[in-house]
């Protein structure tokens, strides 16, 4: 399984996201969004931060939504 996680760099949520992930002991990437251009393109990601589970987006973050939870985190990662 690939995980990316997709954000800008002063992201507040971003830290939280990559806790969790570490925490649950699921591997991830993260690349910027200045860095990345094609990737900001290829995921239409207009806001921070992004998870991206092998190509697809699975969670999007939107201004003044809260991060998943745990809970919510696992159960994108699991069948």
């Amino acid at each position: 399984m690939e995980v990316l996680i997709l954000a800008t760099k002063d992201c507040n949520h971003r830290p939280l996201v990559e806790e969790r992930l570490k925490k649950m002991g699921i591997s991830y990437e993260v690349r910027y969004v200045d860095e990345y251009p094609e990737l900001v393109e290829k995921y239409e990601a207009h806001s921070s931060p992004n998870i991206i589970v092998d190509g697809e987006v699975v969670y999007r973050g939107d201004y003044g939504d809260p991060i998943p939870t745990e809970d919510e985190l696992k159960s994108l990662f699991t069948d």
